[in-house]
């Protein structure tokens, strides 16, 4: 099997205002060969949007306007909208993924034998708004990060407008900031910006006239994946943008696999417990015993040989199956799941399901909506009081050691 090794080329930004930026956009697009650039804050309204594809040529938008849910309206103050330009070498790749909400696109990445990417582009509300319109919008990604990661890479891209810490910068928590936190420790997320490999300004945000600075931007990716990014920078000193955000890049390295790519369907041995438990000498004799069984071909006509080729296989997955261990879920990535957890979410799937196959409507009065609704409340619901069980009881046993340590003299360093 070949493997090439691919980069996906992401940026996001809030760019206030799309019209007066439009250079510096276009500088950027091309300077960093950019395959997808999630924008916030663009300004424009359902009948702007072709303004987008206008930028490059050689880029795709797909995008919500700040009437979003009501296009019709004469005047709109609204200050929002996202998008996601996407440059025309890999759009042939996406589809839209469909997302309630007009702070929230996102974009299912396909690239044939290569791992799946699901990119969202993102505005949350700002700190004038009531907390309940920020916590709807982190509710809806824990939602779609609890669907596509058991499909591929999430990432989340935009404004969250809340702080987020990392090795590169320590904050103190707010609600909005421990809300994100539950997120990312969810589903293993952690902020490319924040991580020392990142280069330039920690606060992506600088107020006019010397106001506050913050670091309330993000590429967030699964912290599994940090290991394939190969370069991440926050753009400084950009005198073509008139906006208060800087600009995040991050370089993907993906692998590709080219030729004979692996079934992801069929489970997967896993080596290391086989080792451990010996259960490769039991495998080794099994082999030996189901060969026996084949029958040596008399004659050797294509047929029979691809029959003799098939009955070997089979022998040998049979050994396989009957002897070793396979891979299982891991409960390290997510420690404090548990049985209950996973009965709420296949339920949510399925009923969600029902809901899409009947109508995929947001009527408030209809029953299947209703249904999934609940369904999903209930899962959230549970998700959140196994996640603060599970840290509280941590924090618990990390309090018992230092006792126990302290009680034994064993901090007293000499």
């Amino acid at each position: 099997m070949t493997v090439a090794k691919e980069k996906l080329n992401l940026m996001c930004w809030n760019c206030r205002g799309v019209f007066s930026c439009i250079p510096f956009l276009a500088e950027s697009l091309r300077m960093y060969n950019v395959n997808v650039c999630a924008l916030s804050e663009h300004w424009l309204r359902t009948f702007q949007l072709h303004v987008l594809d206008s930028i490059d040529k050689n880029y795709i938008s797909i995008a919500k306007g700040t009437d979003e849910f009501n296009p019709e309206l004469l005047t709109c103050k609204g200050r929002s909208g996202v998008a996601l330009l996407i440059s025309k070498d890999i759009y042939p790749f996406t589809s839209l993924i469909e997302v309630n909400s007009d702070r929230i696109i996102g974009i299912e990445i396909n690239i044939p034998n290569s791992e799946k990417y699901y990119v969202f582009s993102l505005y949350l509300p700002a700190v004038t708004q009531p907390y309940e319109y920020f916590r709807n919008e982190v509710d809806l990604l824990f939602e779609l990060s609890s669907v596509y990661e058991e499909f591929g890479s999430v990432i989340l891209m935009g404004d969250f407008n809340s702080k987020i810490g990392g090795p590169r910068c320590k904050i103190k928590y707010d609600e909005r900031s421990k809300l994100c936190k539950t997120l990312m420790s969810t589903h293993n997320l952690c902020s490319v910006n924040m991580e020392l490999m990142c280069k330039g300004p920690v606060n992506t945000f600088q107020s006019y006239e010397d106001g506050p600075s913050t670091c309330i931007d993000h590429i967030l990716i699964n912290r599994t994946k940090l290991q394939h990014v190969k370069q991440a920078k926050v753009i400084d000193n950009h005198s073509f943008s008139t906006s208060d955000h800087h600009p995040i890049l991050c370089t993907l390295e993906t692998e590709s696999h080219l030729h004979h790519p692996q079934e992801t369907s069929d489970p997967t041995v896993s080596w290391e417990r086989a080792r451990s438990t010996n259960s490769i000498e039991d495998y080794t004799f099994a082999v030996s015993t189901n060969l026996w069984t084949v029958n040596f071909p008399t004659t050797a006509t294509p047929d029979v040989i691809e029959s003799y080729y098939s009955c070997i296989v089979s022998a040998i997955k049979k050994a396989e199956k009957d002897t070793l261990p396979y891979k299982k879920f891991n409960r390290h990535s997510k420690p404090y799941w548990n049985p209950n957890l996973t009965v709420l979410r296949d339920s949510m799937r399925s009923i969600r399901n029902e809901w899409i196959n009947n109508c995929h409507c947001h009527d408030t009065n209809c029953e299947f909506f209703q249904k999934y609704k609940s369904a999903k409340r209930e899962f959230r619901t549970a998700l959140r009081k196994a996640f603060d069980e599970y840290e509280s009881n941590l924090a618990k046993t990390i309090e018992s050691n230092l006792d126990i340590r302290s009680e034994n003299g064993l901090d007293n360093h000499k």
